[in-house]
C-alpha cells in the first residue's frame, strides 16, 4: 500500500503516525507532500520515515495528480489544518479516489487564525467554512483527535461516510523517557510546574495566550517552567520580570521529554477567552507527553481533556486558578502520581496503530 501524507506544515502528529506505521515494513510505503518545513527541519528527525518528500510549490491541484500517478499512490492521508490540501485533492482527483481527511483542528469553531508557522493570507470565514465542508463531506474517511470533534462535525455537516476513526494525540513509544530525573522540588523545595508547546505572541485572548495564566501561577509562589515549540521574546521577558517564571527556550522532542521529568506537574490549561468551543475539543499532545514523563496533568475543564484526565486518574481539573497551590498539596495527589507512573507507557501510538492501518484498508475497499 502506497500512502501519501499531505499537510502544509508537517506536524508532530504526522511524525508519530509514521513512527507507529514502521511496524508494517514493506507492506506500507509512506510519502509526504508538503509546503513548509520537513519534520527533520522542525523536530530534528522524521524525514527518514518517508521514502520521498515532495515540495508542493505552485498550485497543489496541478501537482497532486502527477504525484499520484508517478508514485502509484493508493490512498491519501491529508492532515489539516488548514483544509486546503484535502480540497485540492478532491478537486483534482474526484471523490472516487480514496482520500482520508484527518481533523487535528476544526477551523470553523476558532476565532483566531491557525498558526503553523507558514505565512499566509488568512481567508475570510466563509471561505474557511466552505473548504472545511468540502473536505469533511467529500472525503472517503474522517479521522479526528477526539469524540468531541466528531460530535460537532455531525451537527454542522452531512457526514455520510460510515468510515470515522477517533485517534487521540498519543505518544511515540521511543519518545518515552527511559529514566526519571530527580525532582527539583526534592532538591531545592517549592512546587514546579512545566509547560511545553505552542505560545501565542500575537492573538490576545487566543487559547495559547498564556501570559496572564503564568503570571497568576507565579504569583502564588509556584515555579512555572516554559519550553516553547518556537522561541518567544514575550515569554522570555516574562521570565525576567518574575523569579518564579523560568523560560528555557525550545528543545528537540525526545530531549524535552527527558528534561521535563524533573518537574512535579504538567500544565495543559488553555485561555478560553475567545476559543472556548475549540478548547473543549482538544486532547493536546502535551497532555499525553506529560504523563509519559511521569507528570500529573493540570487542566481547566476543557471537555475532551477533562474526560481523559478523570477517566484515567492522571491529573486534576480546576475551575480557576484560585487555590491552585492548595489543590496541588491535597492528599489525593499521592494516588494520582502513582496512577500516572503506572500508566505512563500505556498511551502510545504503537499500542493503537493497528486501528489506523485497518482504517486505511477499509477505506481502500469501499
Amino acid at each position: 500500500m502506497n500512502v501519501l501524507f499531505l499537510q502544509e506544515q508537517p506536524c508532530i502528529r504526522a511524525l508519530k503516525y509514521a513512527h507507529g506505521l514502521k511496524k508494517y515494513g514493506k507492506k506500507l510505503r509512506l510519502f509526504f507532500g508538503f509546503c513548509g518545513k520537513t519534520l527533520s527541519e522542525l523536530y530534528g528527525h522524521g524525514d527518514e520515515l518517508f521514502l520521498e518528500w515532495i515540495k508542493l510549490d505552485g498550485v497543489p491541484e496541478e501537482a497532486i495528480p502527477d504525484i499520484i500517478k508517478g508514485l502509484r499512490i493508493d490512498l491519501i492521508h491529508s492532515q489539516n489544518a488548514p483544509d486546503d490540501l484535502t480540497v485540492a485533492s478532491i478537486r483534482s482527483l474526484g471523490n472516487g479516489f480514496p482520500i482520508i481527511h484527518d481533523i487535528h483542528d476544526l477551523i470553523s469553531i476558532r476565532n483566531t487564525p491557525y498558526d503553523d508557522g507558514i505565512d499566509r493570507i488568512n481567508p475570510h470565514h466563509q471561505h474557511v467554512w466552505k473548504q472545511e465542508r468540502t473536505a469533511i463531506e467529500q472525503s472517503r474517511g474522517i479521522i479526528a483527535v477526539s469524540e468531541e470533534i466528531i460530535s460537532i462535525v455531525r451537527q454542522k455537516y452531512n457526514l455520510d461516510s460510515p468510515k470515522v476513526l477517533v485517534f487521540p494525540n498519543l505518544v511515540s513509544e521511543d519518545m518515552i523517557p527511559g529514566f526519571l530525573k530527580p525532582k527539583l522540588s526534592e532538591m531545592y523545595g517549592g512546587t514546579h510546574i512545566v509547560y511545553e508547546g505552542h505560545l501565542d505572541n500575537h492573538n490576545r485572548g487566543g487559547h495559547y495566550d498564556l501570559l496572564e495564566i503564568f503570571r497568576e501561577i507565579a504569583g502564588q509562589g509556584i515555579h512555572i517552567h516554559i519550553y516553547g515549540s518556537r522561541e518567544s521574546d514575550l515569554y522570555r521577558d516574562l521570565g525576567s520580570e518574575n523569579g518564579f517564571v523560568h523560560y528555557h527556550g525550545s528543545l528537540p522532542s525526545k530531549l524535552l521529554l527527558e528534561e521535563i521529568t524533573q518537574y512535579d506537574f504538567g500544565w495543559a490549561g488553555f485561555n478560553i477567552s475567545v476559543n472556548k468551543t475549540h478548547t473543549d475539543t482538544v486532547l493536546a499532545n502535551k497532555t499525553i507527553e506529560y504523563i509519559s514523563a511521569g507528570l500529573p496533568v493540570i487542566s481547566f475543564p476543557h471537555r475532551a481533556q477533562k474526560k481523559f484526565i478523570e477517566t484515567h486518574n492522571v491529573g486534576i481539573v480546576i475551575e480557576d486558578l484560585s487555590g491552585l497551590k492548595r489543590s496541588l498539596q491535597h492528599p489525593r495527589m499521592d494516588g494520582i502520581r502513582s496512577s500516572v507512573l503506572h500508566q505512563r507507557c500505556s498511551f502510545t501510538v504503537k499500542n493503537n496503530i493497528g486501528t489506523l492501518y485497518d482504517f486505511y484498508r477499509n477505506c481502500l475497499l469501499q
